[in-house]
């Protein structure tokens, strides 16, 4: 990782990869929309899944993934100090799976259930897709904080449209906005859901990608709500860049919902494979001197960002993220429309997560992934700059 890449050679080992990031656009398009990372993951995971595949390693193999429970314990305690009850773990194929799931189980068709906006487009195709109804609770636009008033009023105004709202969708750390809620914010949540009885469904896919002077506080480990209406969703795919590899955990505190899940056919939620589930081992067990390095490069990619952003495009408003590698850029000033991302895809050639993607509070934004080497990020950057001012 380094501050001073050449850009014609980044773009030439960036264009040969084969996911959606770098082959959705025309090669003239500079894509930092999806929240893949253009960094090599950990050596170690590396070095692990080269293993495999020299060894030829492809048979059936239950004892990769039955390993996950405990690794992600001592992984979560050791980081987040919080440890999960390793039977309560069940590995899925990624965090939407484990979402969705909790949420077709947890609720009943026409339950409503709370979603704090922007927020991370799938999740409102998972409710309404499922015939629940959403809950849209804006989060305060000054930054972006979870309010405790502001959630029992969106309760209430769904109840008075004959909505019953009856579980909590949670993304902490906050995408896109890359906010870090701190305990109080968490337990007031926790509050609100002890006092309705509502299940919390809390995605932590970015629980490793904060930066210093913040702590990620894992939603079980706040006060006021009963674990068993707790599901607590992880993976090592956005902090070691291992999406493709389809690997994810649960902490399901939900009694009732371990039943359901005991319940359903055997093969219906079909299983991790072997390389998956390596690389989340390896991740968790040898990667923590890896993903220092990496928060660190992010962290300085963050910074320059909004230097430049302060500098060359003051009227585009960005409050500095927290965590993730995400940065949800206010274009309302400029006047590119509800949907600043398509303006510059046209104008600038640069793709960006489309803003009202996130919910109607996304209009006017866009989301900008700084994940990629210091010459693709400027030149993206440079292309804004120009096509804007």
């Amino acid at each position: 990782m380094s501050e001073h890449d050449d850009l014609s050679s980044d773009l030439a080992r960036l264009r040969a990869l084969s996911g959606v990031k770098w082959t959705r656009y025309p090669a003239d398009v500079l894509p930092c929309w999806v929240a893949d990372m253009d960094l090599r993951t950990a050596p170690p995971v590396t070095d692990a899944l080269r293993d495999l595949i020299e060894r030829g390693d492809f048979g059936y193999n239950f004892h990769a993934a039955a390993a996950l429970p405990e690794c992600f314990a001592d992984w979560t305690e050791a980081r987040h100090h919080w440890r999960p009850d390793p039977p309560r773990v069940r590995v899925f194929t990624d965090v939407l799976q484990a979402v969705h799931l909790a949420l077709w189980l947890g609720t009943e068709p026409g339950d409503g259930v709370v979603l704090f906006t922007p927020v991370y487009p799938p999740f409102f195709r998972m409710v309404t897709g499922i015939s629940r109804r959403i809950v849209d609770c804006p989060l305060d636009p000054v930054g972006w904080r979870l309010e405790r008033d502001a959630l029992d009023e969106a309760i209430e105004r769904a109840a008075a449209s004959g909505i019953t709202t009856r579980a909590v969708l949670l993304c902490s750390p906050h995408n896109p906005t890359g906010r870090v809620f701190g305990p109080h914010e968490i337990a007031a949540v926790a509050e609100v859901a002890a006092h309705r009885d509502l299940l919390v469904i809390s995605d932590e896919i970015w629980a490793d990608v904060v930066f210093p002077g913040k702590q990620h506080v894992p939603f079980p480990a706040s006060s006021g709500l009963r674990p068993d209406r707790i599901v607590t969703v992880a993976a090592a795919s956005k902090a070691f860049n291992l999406a493709g590899l389809r690997c994810a955990v649960a902490h399901i505190g939900d009694e009732r919902l371990r039943a359901k899940i005991a319940e359903l056919p055997d093969h219906l939620l079909g299983a991790v494979s072997t390389p998956g589930a390596v690389a989340t081992r390896v991740a968790w067990t040898e990667g923590g001197p890896w993903l220092a390095e990496t928060v660190a490069f992010l962290e300085n990619q963050r910074d320059h960002l909004i230097e430049r952003v302060n500098a060359e495009l003051p009227e585009v408003r960005v409050q500095t993220p927290q965590a993730t590698y995400l940065a949800w850029l206010d274009f309302r000033a400029h006047d590119l429309g509800d949907d600043p991302a398509a303006w510059l895809l046209e104008h600038a050639k640069v793709a960006l997560g489309t803003g009202p993607d996130f919910g109607v509070h996304g209009k006017g934004f866009a989301r900008l992934n700084f994940a990629t080497t210091r010459a693709v990020l400027d030149e993206a950057i440079d292309r804004i700059v120009a096509a804007v001012g």
